[in-house]
């Protein structure tokens, strides 16, 4: 909202400068991503050409992927591309601070690990997750698998439980969920509650939060499995994106819910059960590639597994079992999505380099 201000007292109601600011805020968190997936691949055993080059092109994919679109144009969604911004920082500040030797220096640094996850979450409720992110990233890459060598950082973690035990209590219990859209901006058949006194006697609904009644926490647990799934497929081929999807409702877990006519989708929508089994298998992955190189930290596949939970941490606020009145968005996936490149660069990267090593000439005979 100041951000908004600000551009309002330039230009008014001009869009002209706000999409300008909305590209500068992508380009700059394309820079930040660019640079923790540098310091990243350094950190699991990646030579520098090698961990530049991935980071690259990471990052690249992350600039220009349309999926990206509605975060960027779509001016109130300046909410999703700031607090990504401050949710990067809050890692680079982690990373520095493990590089720093000073003392004086590496408490700034951790202070301001923690001032980028107040910025974050003021931006967007969706900045709740960010201190499991830190936790596992340290844990991956930092400490090394080390549980010394993260209770060793305990000013940082204390600073951000302090954090997390103050907006849990403020914001996200009254909230009850997590809104995409501001009580000014909503339509009033779902305007929040407190705006009530300002819209007479119209009949209102929640927009977020366990009193919403259009879909109940278990059917938009159920739909969530799905819509997770969708934005994989969207993320692989990005085809007839909609700002506004009339994604179905799944009441059934092992019953796949009806599409209504006219809707385009590119893959029809499973049984939320199916859905389930593609998840688990993801983060069951996830989980052996980071346990399987425990005595190995500096690998890459422990970076791949690493970023498949963080496209299912960073998506949690909004693929829960807290109803939101919208079931899909595409700027939802805007930070997951990284997680999503980093693993196809990885992925790509693997299999040319097993298709295209170079094969040992034959010893001689007698030699």
């Amino acid at each position: 909202m100041a951000t908004f201000a600000l551009n309002y007292a330039i230009g008014g109601v001009d869009t002209t400068g706000y999409h300008a600011v909305n590209i500068a805020i992508h380009i700059i968190n394309t820079a930040l991503a660019y640079l923790l997936l540098l310091y990243t691949l350094r950190l699991a055993g990646s030579g520098e050409a090698t961990a530049r080059r991935l980071s690259a092109l990471i990052a690249l994919l992350f600039a220009v992927h349309p999926v990206q679109t509605q975060a960027v144009t779509y001016i109130v969604q300046r909410m999703e591309s700031l607090t990504s911004l401050f949710y990067l920082l809050a890692l680079l500040f982690v990373v520095w601070a493990s590089k720093s030797t000073a003392k004086t220096k590496r408490t700034a640094l951790y202070a301001g690990v923690s001032l980028s996850y107040l910025l974050a979450f003021y931006s967007k409720e969706i900045a709740y997750t960010l201190p499991a992110v830190v936790l596992l990233y340290d844990y991956c890459f930092i400490a090394k698998g080390k549980i010394t060598g993260i209770t060793g950082k305990w000013p940082m973690y204390a600073m951000l439980a302090v954090f997390f035990a103050a907006f849990t209590v403020t914001t996200i219990m009254p909230l009850g969920g997590f809104g995409d859209l501001s009580d000014e901006s909503a339509d009033t058949k779902y305007a929040a509650p407190k705006v009530k006194a300002d819209l007479g006697t119209k009949e209102l609904d929640y927009s977020a939060g366990f009193k919403v009644s259009s879909v109940t926490p278990k059917e938009y647990l159920y739909t969530q499995f799905n819509v997770m799934v969708y934005y994989l497929g969207l993320l692989a081929f990005p085809a007839n994106q909609n700002l506004d999807y009339d994604f179905p409702w799944a009441r059934e877990l092992t019953k796949a819910p009806q599409v209504a006519e006219g809707t385009v989708l590119n893959t029809p929508v499973l049984p939320p059960v199916v859905s389930l089994l593609v998840l688990l298998a993801i983060a069951g992955a996830g989980a052996y590639m980071i346990i399987s190189t425990r005595k190995t930290p500096e690998s890459r596949k422990r970076v791949a597994g690493f970023f498949i939970f963080w496209y299912f941490i960073i998506l949690s606020p909004t693929s829960s079992i807290v109803p939101i009145i919208d079931a899909i968005y595409e700027h939802r996936v805007y930070l997951p999505s990284l997680g999503f490149f980093a693993i196809f660069v990885l992925l790509v990267e693997s299999i040319t380099a097993r298709l295209f090593k170079p094969k040992k000439e034959p010893a001689l005979a007698g030699n």
